[in-house]
């Protein structure tokens, strides 16, 4: 049991096909990996897309406040102007019914 015995045959005879075995193995590791790299990618550029998504959400939303503000504010005004052309109408009416006689 020395450092001078010899190598078994049979490995010798194995070692072709335990190779392209060996390498497949490492290829599909090295595969793994690299899907979970772009697994991890993906989901960073999904969260980013998400947080930008959700930011123009929020800025449509203020948009839709504003225009539902300047349309009270535009109802306001036009039932103010419409008070006071009824009220001009009724002093119109006053002084036709006032000359006609």
């Amino acid at each position: 049991m020395g450092y001078n015995r010899c190598m078994d045959p049979r490995i010798l005879a194995y070692l072709p096909l335990v190779s392209p075995i060996a390498t497949l193995i490492v290829v599909f590791v090295g595969i793994l990996f690299s899907n979970r790299h772009v697994d991890t990618r993906v989901s960073d550029l999904q969260r980013y897309m998400d947080a930008r998504f959700n930011a123009v959400d929020q800025r449509f939303a203020a948009i839709d406040q504003r225009f539902a503000d300047m349309e009270k504010v535009a109802d306001a005004r036009t039932q103010l102007i419409l008070g006071k052309i009824e009220d001009v109408d009724t002093r119109l009416t006053r002084l036709e019914e006032r000359f006609a006689r």
